[in-house]
């Protein structure tokens, strides 16, 4: 991941998830923000063009408007298109060096598409995707990031340890791994033993990766943290005392360009605070 300093693109459809996410974004005041408001021109059924969404965009604009200067950013650029919305947000984020969406979307944006925007765009865009959900707590101060053995593990706690060092906040890197050895009663104690092996070949796992990443960040504190639950189970506990969750999206195979890793989707659809999907 090569990040680009040029601005943070939110995806803005007047909703109170868009809200949040440009409540999110906003908060970031080291970053140009960009607030890009789709219209989607013409009817997917009937092929004429939908007026009623002109006066929707209108809408949308003076009440993002309102909203930055509220929120202090009254620099912020916003930026009206009109087309499909995956695909205009995907093209507004080409420079960023991320895209905020909501985690629902209203209905008219949404109902252009058959599935939810921020899935599609977690899936696509070119750059890391945050996703806002509702926080759980709002009173911690630590980012949660998801870490394994893959390259794309290590982009993403080198996004959290950028955002922290930029928001003070601390990083926990969680390894979650799942191990039936870990969860049988044993007589002899042999299968303990393999089980006592595994979590300690976590442990290093998890410590390499934070000491690797401590060297870059060393004003930034890194907790690592080797759980023998699945990986997906363990980020979403975790996520309930986090202000955002960071997991690496998967490989760059056939089906990679289609689909999300496990974990990224399942912690999309639970996850009590924001994700950020990195690639």
């Amino acid at each position: 991941m090569s990040e680009n300093p040029s601005c943070i693109v939110v995806g803005y459809d007047g909703s109170a998830s868009a809200d949040a996410a440009l409540a999110w974004a906003a908060s970031d005041s080291a970053t140009d923000l960009r607030v890009v408001l789709v219209g989607t021109a013409m009817d997917p059924v009937l092929g004429g063009y939908r007026h009623v969404m002109d006066r929707a965009v209108e809408e949308w604009r003076t009440a993002a408007t309102e909203r930055v200067a509220a929120l202090g950013r009254p620099d912020a650029t916003i930026d009206v298109r009109h087309g499909p919305v995956v695909p205009e947000l995907l093209q507004a984020a080409e420079k960023a060096s991320m895209l905020v969406v909501g985690s629902t979307g209203h209905g008219l944006a949404a109902g252009t598409l058959t599935g939810s925007v921020s899935q599609h765009v977690a899936r696509h865009a070119p750059c890391p995707v945050v996703v806002v959900r509702p926080r759980h707590s709002t009173v911690v101060d630590r980012i949660v990031v998801g870490v394994d053995d893959s390259p794309e593990s290590a982009q993403a706690l080198r996004f959290a340890c950028e955002r922290a060092r930029r928001t003070g906040e601390g990083v926990t890197a969680i390894h979650g791994y799942f191990s039936v050895l870990a969860h049988v009663l044993t007589f002899d104690g042999a299968e303990s033993d393999v089980a006592d092996r595994q979590l300690a070949a976590a442990e290093k796992l998890v410590r390499e990766l934070c000491r690797d990443c401590a060297a870059e960040f060393p004003d930034v504190e890194i907790e690592p943290e080797a759980i023998p639950v699945r990986a997906g189970q363990v980020l979403v506990d975790a996520s309930r005392a986090a202000s955002l969750l960071v997991v690496g999206s998967r490989g760059r195979d056939a089906f990679a360009e289609m689909l999300l890793g496990s974990v990224s989707q399942h912690v999309l659809a639970h996850a009590q605070c924001p994700v950020a999907i990195v690639r």
